[in-house]
């Protein structure tokens, strides 16, 4: 009798659990945002660069505006797929920090440049992208398969979690950290522009 009741209560909570795990259309709204933002943003610093520009680097061990930009595009599967095995972890109760206060600050502390970090082994640039036009098709290629994910799933993203860059994440907030890692980068891509030393303007890599 007791295991019939416990089963029945299980039963009944299964729904809500689910309900709970999925994004609301806020959530779903504001991580598309996020994505298409930094998506145009990160085609905008590339676009135009000419070939001086793109390998022009201040300092040895600083990253060039081709390495930023192949950064920003290893990261994209990267850290869609951490996203996906995030899924496959057990289910738990909603965290207290699912919500959208905790997914502003997320984005705010991945964007502050004033924090540095190193990057994984994974995502370390090799000139992997000759020009800027290579570098737009392949981001432009991932970013519109995350986009489109994000627009269709109705995977259980906030009841998955696993240690993140900034503690324990949902996989929700994992999709962000995606999207706030280009903005990232691009403001990195922002700054060799913005360089004193940075080549003028000529003719765009072809």
């Amino acid at each position: 009798m007791i295991r019939r009741l416990a089963m029945i209560v299980l039963c009944a909570a299964a729904p809500i659990l689910a309900a709970e795990g999925s994004m609301s259309p806020d959530e779903r709204a504001y991580l598309l945002e996020q994505l298409e933002k930094s998506k145009k943003d990160m085609l905008a610093s590339i676009q135009g660069v000419s070939a001086a520009q793109w390998k022009f680097k201040s300092a040895p061990a600083v990253w060039s505006v081709q390495e930023c930009a192949e950064h920003i595009i290893l990261a994209e599967d990267y850290i869609f797929n951490g996203a996906q095995q995030v899924l496959k972890t057990p289910v738990v109760a909603r965290p207290e920090k699912s919500n959208a206060e905790v997914d502003h600050k997320l984005v705010a502390g991945v964007q502050d440049r004033s924090r540095k970090a190193t990057a994984p082994e994974p995502l370390v640039p090799g000139a992997k992208f000759a020009t800027p036009e290579d570098a737009a098709r392949e981001f432009t290629a991932r970013r519109d398969k995350t986009i489109a994910y994000v627009k269709t799933t109705n995977d259980d993203l906030r009841v998955h979690v696993a240690p993140g860059p900034l503690g324990p994440m949902d996989a929700y907030q994992f999709l962000l950290l995606l999207a706030s890692h280009s903005s990232r980068h691009t403001a990195q891509i922002l700054e060799v522009k913005a360089n004193a030393d940075f080549p003028k303007a000529t003719a765009a890599l072809r």
